[in-house]
């Protein structure tokens, strides 16, 4: 009798066990939701539009990309033109709007975080294991009553922990600590309405909170191009 209960418990045990998920598995399932390691590699350059809302007043921008390189986004704003580019360890900004009209350096410590942006959004899972970015499976939990894997990333610009949908695998949403000009905050992040475009599903909107930010910023992304030829020249900081 002890014997066959010893067996029993065994039984039930192996198949609770074989649910037990590792970081890895997380991360190969997430990338199949986007579409694919094939997919992701493919695109090396990226082009797309925003609608940005923060505290009531609508900006427009236009992003492009060389991916794991150089971004530029430039964004209409009350009638000014803000542009800020991230080129390998370089970066620099035009904003009217801090009363001046000339090109300024980035600190080095905003390019560590605007560098993230060179690359797919969305597929920053993707992006860890390619730059051998270590993971750590923090656990399972709830978020807005759905079921998550939290994954802890540390990234060149400091930890980031992301939530991944426990059933479509899909990013829901990323917090992290950063430091900026000395002082130190978190920020949120979350994704929303994916959409697939040439075979890779993305998400078209996000929610961000930033303590550089005055409120939360609600971004829509449309007209998403992938593989575009682009002029590096547009990334050279004016004279």
């Amino acid at each position: 009798m002890k014997k066959q209960l010893i067996t029993l418990v065994a039984l039930v045990a192996i198949p609770a066990l074989s649910f037990a998920q590792t970081a890895d598995e997380i991360i190969d399932k997430n990338i199949a939701a986007l579409g694919g390691t094939d997919k992701i590699a493919s695109v090396k350059t990226l082009q797309y539009n925003q609608s940005m809302s923060i505290m009531g007043m609508e900006m427009t921008g236009k992003t492009t990309t060389v991916v794991g390189q150089s971004s530029r986004t430039d964004i209409s704003a009350m009638g000014q033109q803000i542009t800020q580019v991230v080129d390998g360890e370089k970066g620099w900004m035009i904003n009217p709007m801090t009363g001046g009209s000339g090109a300024q350096p980035i600190p080095e410590d905003q390019i560590k975080m605007q560098k993230g942006n060179t690359f797919l959004i969305g597929a920053d899972l993707s992006t860890a294991r390619t730059q051998k970015y270590p993971v750590e499976l923090v656990g399972k939990e709830k978020m807005n009553d759905k079921d998550v894997f939290n994954l802890k990333v540390t990234r060149p610009e400091g930890v980031a922990n992301y939530y991944v949908d426990a059933n479509t695998y899909q990013l829901l949403a990323m917090k992290a600590t950063v430091s900026v000009q000395g002082q130190s905050g978190e920020v949120k992040q979350q994704y929303g309405n994916y959409k697939t475009i040439e075979g890779l599903t993305l998400p078209s909107t996000m929610e961000l909170n930033s303590p550089a930010m005055p409120g939360s910023v609600t971004l829509t992304l449309s007209n998403v191009v992938f593989n575009p030829k682009i002029d590096p020249t547009i990334f050279a900081m004016p004279k």
